[in-house]
């Protein structure tokens, strides 16, 4: 978690927490199964809505957990809260779900994870309005448009950021467990994040492009939400390719057999090289509730009263 501002502490000996994100619907998925769990916002006022009916009509506990913003404490305008909820769903900052055990009894029926972009990928593509320069909208580039995250990030000069490495490269060398094991404080390894060594590209005024450097923390939230976003894919039936290729990547790696060299140069392209070959299975439509059909009635069954009369009839 990031720190600063009314977050956690931020400061030459720490810049926030290194645990992951403790969201409470996502963790109330890895649960029995039984509750109705959403998150939601503005940002999909009709899944909003639907949710809350559903969740009201579901016979058993149900949670809701919508997104929105805190406008003074997070340093946004008062008129930026349905743009902010739909910038941190896109970034993978708070992705919206709905998890409905009507559904059915598997995972892949039970949740739906529509309404997300790029529901099959790491990231969600979009492009600059001034260049049409496409780049991907990660949880960093939501952090720089709410003030709260401010000592995160640092205006740069285009060219002070050829100096450091894009978020792109950094993303495909590290994992969640090189945060785990703390190997991205090795400068040797792969996973090394330089504080402020890390830059993005960010719109600006006009339609011009901006750059921030990243610190540390920021880029390990990353990766934290990323890894988050992979396990919700994983519940919902999708099968991420970037997940796939950059494990396989860093396998090759790890082991010598691409070098370290090669990895830091051509990161992005060793990554989209292996996405080629790789294949995605779409989870299974999710089937809509549906009342039990009455059972038919069995024909040889009959009334105590009518069995006798009809018993009596024959006798005579």
């Amino acid at each position: 978690m990031l720190g600063g501002n009314d977050m956690n502490v931020f400061g030459a000996a720490t810049q926030g927490k290194n645990v992951e994100k403790k969201t409470v619907a996502e963790t109330f998925l890895a649960g029995h199964g039984s509750p109705f769990v959403a998150q939601v916002s503005i940002a999909n006022a009709p899944k909003l809505y639907r949710a809350i009916l559903d969740a009201l009509e579901y016979r058993g506990t149900a949670f809701l957990q919508c997104f929105t913003t805190c406008q003074p404490e997070h340093g946004v305008a008062d008129d930026m809260a349905l743009t902010q909820a739909q910038r941190v769903r896109d970034s993978r900052g708070a992705p919206e779900f709905v998890f409905n055990p009507r559904l059915g009894e598997s995972y892949q029926e039970a949740l739906d994870i529509k309404g997300n972009p790029s529901i099959e990928m790491d990231w969600y593509e979009t492009k600059f309005k001034g260049t049409n320069e496409g780049y991907r909208y990660t949880v960093a580039h939501w952090c720089a448009t709410e003030a709260r995250f401010r000592n995160h990030l640092k205006k740069i000069k285009a060219e002070d950021a050829a100096q450091l490495l894009s978020l792109e490269n950094m993303l495909v060398r590290i994992t969640q467990q090189d945060v785990v094991y703390r190997r991205y404080l090795v400068p040797t390894h792969r996973s090394f994040v330089p504080d402020f060594g890390v830059y993005i590209k960010v719109p600006g005024a006009h339609g011009a492009v901006e750059y921030r450097a990243l610190s540390r923390q920021l880029v390990l939230f990353c990766v934290e939400r990323r890894k988050a976003w992979r396990m919700l894919q994983s519940k919902a039936g999708i099968e991420n390719r970037e997940y796939k290729a950059q494990r396989a990547l860093l396998a090759d790696v790890d082991a010598g057999r691409v070098s370290q060299h090669d990895l830091f140069a051509h990161a992005e392209e060793l990554l989209k090289a292996r996405i080629g070959g790789a294949t995605v299975h779409k989870p299974a439509e999710p089937r809509t509730p549906r009342a039990a059909a009455p059972l038919a009635a069995d024909p040889s069954h009959r009334p105590d009263g009518a069995a006798a009369s009809a018993t009596a009839s024959m006798s005579s």
